[in-house]
């Protein structure tokens, strides 16, 4: 397995883990980690099949880079949903 593989599998299996513990937590400072971890546990997934399936690199890269300002946008609709 390549270090950056081994990474992200480590990052995807530790951003798995609290998902599941917040969900079951309901004030709103869990909820906001539980969105962040939710999108961040999302990127990386995305990441990784863009990695696998996206062969040419700046079409990837700018995938990813719109993809971070799509859940950049969410995160913050879904915070000013949960603060107001």
């Amino acid at each position: 397995m390549h270090r950056e593989t081994l990474g992200h599998w480590l990052l995807q299996r530790m951003t798995a883990a609290p998902l599941i513990s917040t969900i079951l937590i309901s004030n709103v400072s869990t909820l906001i980690l539980l969105n962040i971890l939710l999108f961040w546990h999302i990127h990386v997934g995305i990441e990784e099949i863009l990695t696998d399936y996206v062969h040419h690199e700046i079409t990837r890269n700018w995938i990813l880079i719109l993809f971070r300002v799509f859940c950049l946008i969410i995160i913050k609709y879904v915070f000013l949903f949960f603060v107001f």
